[in-house]
């Protein structure tokens, strides 16, 4: 596993969520009430980029078909499908990523 400088923390903001190539993988990154979290970026069902998705509560919505993901466990609460999740950290204003390493 590597950690990955992604992006000033503070600029995302309270509900919200954006899009990131980190490594090759495309993530969205979002924060809620109880802090950031990173998610791969496409929805399984129909490709949809979670990036450009809402955030209700601890969950990152789809913008293609409304299928509701919690962030916390990437599990998929409108069905069987789920997101993988990775781990975040924030050192000052500094927000990291781990993903696996692929070089290894």
């Amino acid at each position: 596993m590597a950690w990955h400088t992604i992006s000033p923390a503070s600029r995302i903001r309270v509900g919200q969520v954006l899009s990131f190539v980190v490594a090759g993988r495309l993530l969205a990154v979002g924060r809620t009430e109880n802090g950031y979290f990173a998610v791969d970026g496409v929805c399984p069902h129909a490709g949809g980029s979670l990036g450009e998705g809402e955030v209700e509560k601890e969950c990152v919505i789809c913008p293609i078909h409304g299928f509701a993901y919690d962030v916390r466990s990437g599990r998929g609460l409108d069905d069987e499908a789920s997101v993988r999740v990775h781990r975040v950290e924030v050192d000052g204003d500094v927000l990291r990523v781990e993903l696996p390493d692929e070089s290894r």
